[in-house]
């Protein structure tokens, strides 16, 4: 089973910590608040990407180093 992610932006706090590292799969939109570069699930508010199997261990190192826990990881 593979992962999905997505940021809050409403908690976002363009720490930058996500683009800077991972740039495959997060983006700055502006401001320096960040998104996933594509949206494979558009869930009304949610917009979730899924995670490329070769960055899931990146990817949840990221978040878990998120300083407003504004990436949310789960299973897809």
């Amino acid at each position: 089973m593979g992962f999905k992610v997505r940021v809050d932006q409403d908690t976002c706090t363009a720490c930058e910590l996500c683009y800077d590292r991972i740039p495959e799969v997060f983006k700055d939109i502006g401001d320096g608040i960040a998104d996933v570069v594509q949206v494979d699930i558009d869930d009304g508010d949610e917009r979730w990407m899924n995670v490329p199997e070769d960055l899931a261990d990146d990817v949840q190192e990221v978040a878990d180093e998120c300083p407003s826990g504004s990436i949310i990881v789960e299973e897809a």
